[in-house]
């Protein structure tokens, strides 16, 4: 049974680190990914550099994957070096909008639907990211949850339910995913973890048995979400693959291939030290 690895290391891996990755780093770690097997990458975010200045070089980085957008000048800066795979991202934490964008979720759909008019929705893929126990996520019920989704299903075909503090349930996670199915939408997950990746593996066993079979993971584990200081480090794709293969799965990847990519995310860590350091 097939399962979609997609790497989100380039964009949400390195988005939150402090020194500025060099861009040909960005774009050999990039290459190497796409040579270990992957064919889902998330490369860059086209945010404004004044917010995320990790990502001012979008345009140089960008080669023929995904991107994040989060505004309309955001998009028109990837249409315009051909980008054609759009992700966005909303929460049904209104306080966690208003902190992200300036925006209440409402203004938030509008936007983009205006925005993404005339973009393949099968192009598009929408994040809801659930800030668990954050100081301002609040209660997340299930009225909530299922107005995010038929949001979704106006912008898109595929929504990615982000446990943002890796603090999902095995219940929660059956709930997205019968609510994915009754709307028609292709399911994904994306997991946090707070140091404990067995958890974030529990998670994603849990999304197996639910029939979701495309699951968000970061060579090297690199990242988190930097509006959100508990949401600690991404699921690694190393690690993912490797229980992939061992369940049985087929993922199309080995963490063999994954080495050159590893030695780069080596790279850029010690890199981040070197600077800090100085």
């Amino acid at each position: 049974m097939k399962v979609t690895v997609y790497e989100v290391g380039p964009r949400d891996g390195l988005q939150n680190l402090k020194q500025f990755i060099p861009t040909e780093i960005k774009k050999g770690l990039i290459n190497e990914l796409y040579k270990a097997g992957l064919t889902h990458i998330e490369e860059t975010s086209f945010a404004h550099p004044k917010y995320v200045p990790q990502m001012a070089d979008a345009e140089n980085v960008f080669n023929k994957g995904s991107v994040l957008v989060m505004n309309k000048r955001g998009l028109d800066r990837a249409l315009s070096v051909g980008a054609e795979k759009i992700n966005i991202v909303y929460s049904p934490c209104e306080e966690f909008n208003v902190k992200n964008f300036g925006k209440t979720r409402s203004e938030l759909i509008t936007m983009y639907y205006t925005m993404l008019n005339g973009i393949p929705k099968n192009n598009i893929r929408v994040y809801i990211s659930m800030a668990f126990g954050s100081p301002y996520s609040g209660v997340i019920t299930p009225k909530m949850m299922q107005l995010c989704i038929k949001d979704a299903k106006l912008l898109g075909e595929t929504v990615v339910f982000s446990d943002t503090v890796g603090a999902a349930t095995k219940e929660e996670v059956a709930l997205w995913a019968d609510m994915a199915k009754e709307n028609n939408l292709k399911a994904a997950i994306h997991i946090h973890h707070n140091g404990d990746e067995q958890k974030a593996i529990r998670t994603v066993r849990y999304a197996l048995l639910e029939g979701i079979r495309e699951i968000d993971s970061s060579i090297g584990g690199l990242g988190g979400c930097p509006f959100v200081q508990e949401s600690g480090a991404n699921l690694s794709t190393e690690t993912l693959v490797r229980h992939l293969n061992i369940w049985g799965f087929d993922c199309g990847i080995t963490e063999r291939k994954l080495q050159p990519a590893l030695k780069i995310v080596r790279e850029i860590k010690e890199l981040q030290e070197l600077m800090l350091v100085k």
